[in-house]
């Protein structure tokens, strides 16, 4: 009988056949064995050459093909199929360092307590080959943590770590993770998410993962402004999918106050880009504000965090200024 893997790790993809080969080759130079290793590849229905690349390695890592259906899905079809004792997600144009399977496992077997290990990632800009290292609060490095703390200081400071190509778990975890269809583009944070509530975790004071910065296309076939609207429409359906889940899953009440106030700023700032935004757009932001955080001590910090009053401007008073400021900048 075949000895099941120690790890599996998850690569969804979608039109990246120019980068696939080097993440799956990233993979393959960890510093554990083959045998260790289970590579699950979920095509999210790709119409580039990707296909054609996998071939290579047919023999090596399961291949998945599905019809265009989102990210969340092609994740939520590779942690279904995994069988490894830990997940790991790769992007498709990310890179994983040798050491890197190897270093979170050893976290993970050090302590059962632990539900998420997470690292810095090295980011790639590849215009201008620079690289820069993640920057992590040192508060969060190296200690074990409790999932909620981190939670509620991510998103008390509009920030999110160890997501993506640094997300790491228990595969007995994921599979319990409620993950539907319509999170798609927010399926990593979504991932964190429900990996640190009411667990624990420990974030590596080392970079194991490259995010490769290339601005490639978000769709094929489309114009640049058609594929802007489509981004920022389908940023705010994902967006409010993470929203819904946590509120029918019973989640963290001020997690869920906190992330409910970030959804509501952000498709305000969204509907201000499509010129959609409306005068019950703002009431509502304040309204909630008032009466979720009026006794918080720290609700003036969030309104600043949030960038909540240039949010509830009015939009010709926000292009107003935008315009004025480009004036001034042009005048030195």
């Amino acid at each position: 009988m075949k000895k099941s893997p120690l790890v599996s790790i998850i690569i969804p993809t979608y039109n990246y056949g120019l980068f696939i080969s080097e993440a799956i080759d990233s993979v393959f130079s960890s510093s554990l064995s083959k045998e260790e290793l289970e590579i699950i590849v979920v095509d999210d229905g790709s119409t580039d050459d990707t296909a054609d690349r996998i071939r290579a390695y047919q023999n090596d890592l399961i291949y998945i093909q599905q019809n265009n259906s989102g990210k969340a899905k092609a994740t939520k079809v590779g942690i279904d199929r995994a069988t490894g004792k830990y997940l790991f997600n790769l992007d498709a144009d990310d890179l994983f360092l040798p050491e890197k399977l190897e270093k979170v496992v050893n976290c993970f077997e050090s302590d059962r307590d632990l539900v998420h290990v997470s690292h810095p990632a090295i980011y790639w800009d590849v215009n201008n080959d620079k690289k820069e290292i993640e920057p992590i609060p040192d508060w969060i490095k190296n200690t074990k943590l409790s999932g909620k703390e981190v939670l509620r200081y991510f998103y008390r400071h509009q920030i999110l770590f160890g997501g993506g190509s640094t997300f790491a778990t228990r595969t007995e975890i994921a599979k319990q993770m409620p993950i539907p269809r319509s999170v798609d583009m927010y399926i990593d944070e979504h991932l964190v998410l429900f990996a640190l509530e009411d667990k624990y975790c420990y974030f590596i004071n080392e970079p194991l993962s490259v995010w490769r910065i290339h601005g490639h296309n978000f769709s094929v076939g489309k114009s640049q402004s058609e594929k802007a609207i489509a981004k920022l429409k389908r940023s705010q359906l994902s967006m409010e999918a993470v929203l819904q889940t946590l509120e029918a899953e019973a989640f963290d009440p001020e997690i869920v106050a906190l992330y409910t106030l970030k959804t509501k700023v952000s498709i305000a700032s969204i509907k201000e880009q499509l010129g959609e935004k409306t005068v019950n757009d703002t009431i509502d932001i304040w309204k909630y504000l008032w009466q979720n955080f009026s006794r918080d001590p720290q609700m003036w910090k969030l309104m600043q965090t949030y960038n909540v009053l240039n949010r509830t401007l009015p939009t010709p008073m926000i292009n107003g200024l935008r315009n004025l400021k480009s004036k001034l900048s042009r005048h030195g």
